[in-house]
């Protein structure tokens, strides 16, 4: 198999990380793809640029061929719906010789194999944070949770539109209230954990955590939780901190190592760490 992460997830590698994990406990043979080097050319497309949104997209699928996987086990929603009804559709009869499926619904067809696995019990209530652009991702995201041994999985009946957060990007007041009340939802079900599916909405949503009383996590924590699959989410501690200068200090070793430019760094953590926050936090002074 090839696992296709996509460019975007790579800032919270966390959830990376428990792919991997999960695919190496079911005894997986499988190779890595994604970033740039392997892009979808979603950028391109949406640019209307399409011949050069074709040359990498087509690139890309063209080495998912040349490692001679029969399937390639999609991460990103983004990636999945620009490859899957944009780009393979169009291709020649056999160019694409292998299946081109979301991860999270080719891992609620291995529930028999990954229950076994569940060594571990989970005494949270959970609820979804959902979208339904691809096809089955959210009742996959949702059996697995139920699989889990003392999991206690909840409906929060919250609207279900788009395939992730960022989707809404051109609607953002309606965004703001689909936050809200996603957020309020939960709280009022008495949930302990909030559990997201996709990169981008964790983002957006994880640092609420420190003002509600519910942990904001990726659905594939609580997957490894139960499996005894630990990876750390530097991007939610460090957002939380919600301080430029406390988190240029946490990094400094990691700026240093990589010889960074500190002001790149620090417009980077103010613009897209903390700036990513659609809905503000309660204790945010907000400018008009």
């Amino acid at each position: 198999m090839v696992f296709y992460t996509g460019c975007n997830v790579l800032k919270t590698p966390h959830i990376v990380l428990l792919c991997l994990d999960i695919l190496d406990a079911l005894g997986v043979s499988y190779q890595v793809m994604g970033g740039p080097g392997d892009c979808c050319g979603i950028l391109q497309f949406r640019a209307g640029d399409l011949d050069a949104s074709g040359r990498i997209a087509y690139a890309t699928t063209d080495r998912f061929a040349a490692a001679g996987a029969r399937s390639v086990l999609a991460w990103c929603p983004t990636c999945t719906v620009q490859l899957g009804e944009n780009v393979m559709p169009g291709r020649a009869a056999g160019a694409t010789p292998y299946d081109l499926q979301a991860f999270v619904v080719w891992l609620a067809g291995q529930l028999d194999r990954l229950r076994p696995l569940f060594r571990h019990r989970v005494e949270k209530r959970v609820g979804l944070h959902e979208h339904p652009g691809v096809a089955g991702v959210s009742a996959s995201a949702e059996s697995i949770l139920r699989a889990i041994p003392g999991l206690d999985f909840v409906d929060l009946e919250q609207p279900r539109v788009g395939y992730m957060c960022n989707t809404l990007q051109p609607l953002p007041a309606y965004k703001r209230e689909v936050h809200r009340g996603l957020l309020e939802a939960a709280a009022a079900a008495g949930v302990t954990t909030l559990a997201g599916v996709y990169h981008a909405c964790h983002r957006e949503l994880c640092s609420h955590e420190a003002e509600w009383p519910f942990a904001v996590v990726n659905f594939l924590e609580l997957v490894g939780e139960s499996m005894g699959l630990v990876r750390e989410d530097h991007f939610k501690r460090l957002k939380k901190m919600q301080d430029v200068d406390a988190i240029v200090a946490d990094v400094a070793d990691m700026v240093d190592a990589h010889g960074l430019k500190l002001d790149e760094v620090r417009d980077v953590i103010e613009h897209h760490l903390l700036g990513e926050q659609p809905l503000p936090l309660r204790g945010a002074v907000v400018s008009e």
